[in-house]
């Protein structure tokens, strides 16, 4: 089953889309100051940086520093959000919608709740993006969907390959 780690994903990207993905966290109007604080001390501890450094930097060079190198998981998870909620709107907001999973504008809604979707929904869901879709963008989604919540997405990890 195609059940992925953040930091697996993070690893098969190239650097340009890892540039991209690494700047959405700064263009996520989600995320404050305390959650990219949050998500970044593990990353920035390991490399000896402080947050007032990093704040100093242009936008750019941050993306720059994040993309060149291994992450710990929960960066790699957050920079994957953020990338998806800043990119990728019409792509989430199709497949939820697909499932009949409440949101607004790709973002599941505060405090919904549903159950696992059935595999055959899944299936059809994932039909419709692979062929309205990038192909790459859909293969990244759906690798960030396991990683994210792997229980709720374990239909997705049945169409998908197998980590390396």
């Amino acid at each position: 089953m195609g059940i992925w780690t953040a930091r697996q994903i993070w690893k098969g990207l190239d650097r340009n889309l890892r540039n991209q993905v690494a700047l959405s966290l700064w263009s996520d109007e989600r995320v404050t100051r305390q959650d990219r604080l949050m998500a970044l001390t593990p990353w920035m501890t390991a490399r000896g940086l402080r947050p007032n450094y990093l704040e100093k930097l242009p936008k750019t060079r941050r993306a720059a520093l994040l993309s060149e190198g291994g992450l710990p998981e929960e960066t790699a998870t957050q920079l994957l959000m953020s990338y998806h909620l800043v990119h990728q709107r019409p792509l989430l907001g199709r497949f939820l919608g697909e499932l009949g999973i409440p949101h607004e504008d790709g973002v599941i809604e505060d405090g919904a709740e549903f159950d696992q979707p059935a595999d055959e929904a899944v299936a059809k869901a994932v039909e419709i993006l692979r062929v309205e879709f990038p192909a790459d963008a859909v293969k990244l989604y759906l690798r960030s969907l396991t990683a994210t919540d792997p229980d709720t997405w374990a239909p997705v990890g049945k169409l998908i390959e197998d980590p390396a």
